[in-house]
């Protein structure tokens, strides 16, 4: 099925999870936040959180600054 990953394409497999959708972009989950359709998706819940076709997806990765 295709989600949009940062409002890229993505395809992955059905009743994909958060954390399934983060392994297999290969992204390190320290200091992520992950949104479906402008919801914030607590990091708890990642494992639990199934992706649904057509889901708008945003990563948001935590940068360090002065």
């Amino acid at each position: 099925m295709t989600i949009n990953v940062n409002n890229q394409p993505q395809s992955i497999v059905e009743n994909s999870s958060i954390s399934e959708l983060l392994e297999h972009l290969n992204i390190v989950t320290n200091g992520v936040a992950i949104a479906i359709n402008n919801e914030v998706v607590s990091k708890e819940d990642w494992t639990t959180r199934f992706l649904q076709k057509k889901d708008q997806v945003t990563i948001i990765r935590a940068t360090q600054g002065g």
